[in-house]
């Protein structure tokens, strides 16, 4: 039988836990919040670079951050001797190398990094796969993407010869000496496309992970079990749960 306590049964450890824990719940619902808000903004972009007009792409320098996810074209050669095999990358869920090319741009010097999908390689990387080059002038289309953030390297100096663990626009012309646009190209269509695998075509954020949806499922649940140990304090705090007696 529940009943209300005559003098409230206070105690501070129980209160500084039961403070603590509605501290840490409002803190992490509050966090959760603002990521949610961050990727409402980060879909929106998506959504208005899928259904984007075609970007020309030149050899005049770009804004990145503004091509991100747009659909693009590039016209110019490729560079076969210049072509690197970027590990671990992957088509839908297949697993493999992405074969990245440079095209020098039509009119200039600079360079865009084509992304031209990815082959499957055996586990010895030092035997890596022979991928043909068209010749001469191409044009390629394909969306516009930043590079992700650095990923594990599984020994050091890994990026030496022509297999990278990393690739960045910023790196590789650090490496070849040759003007790059700031991001990469991930092409679409069918050109040079011989024993490439490819994803569908979309407008994807790199950086994945959850939801917008997902981060406000989450600071539900943060914000829900701040107030069950609020709503928990004041039921200890206040009433009392009497065991009725076993004897008449």
């Amino acid at each position: 039988m529940i009943s209300r306590r005559s003098r409230p049964a206070f105690a501070w450890l129980p209160a500084f836990t039961a403070l603590a824990l509605m501290a840490i719940g409002v803190w992490a619902g509050m966090w959760q919040s603002k990521r949610a808000i961050e990727k409402d903004r980060i879909e929106a972009h998506v959504l208005a670079a899928r259904d984007g007009a075609v970007i020309h792409v030149g050899p005049a320098p770009l804004d990145a951050a503004v091509l991100d996810g747009r659909r693009v074209v590039a016209r110019g050669e490729f560079l076969p001797a210049a072509t690197l095999y970027w590990d671990n990358r992957f088509a839908g869920r297949v697993a493999g190398m992405a074969v990245v090319t440079p095209l020098r741009l039509a009119g200039g010097e600079r360079v865009l990094l084509v992304d031209r999908g990815v082959v499957v390689a055996g586990p010895d990387r030092s035997r890596l796969p022979a991928v043909g080059t068209p010749a001469g002038t191409v044009e390629v289309h394909g969306r516009a993407y930043l590079a992700p953030r650095r990923t594990l390297e599984l020994k050091d100096n890994a990026d030496s010869g022509s297999l990278w663990q990393n690739l960045t626009p910023e790196k590789f012309t650090t490496r070849a000496g040759l003007a790059t646009q700031p991001f990469i190209l991930r092409q679409s269509d069918e050109t040079g496309a011989q024993g490439l695998l490819r994803a569908p075509d979309a407008a994807t954020h790199e950086e994945g992970g959850m939801t917008a949806a997902k981060h406000r499922g989450y600071a539900f649940q943060w914000y829900s079990l701040s107030l069950l140990v609020f709503l928990l304090f004041l039921f200890f705090t206040f009433f009392r749960h009497d065991k009725p007696s076993r004897y008449p």
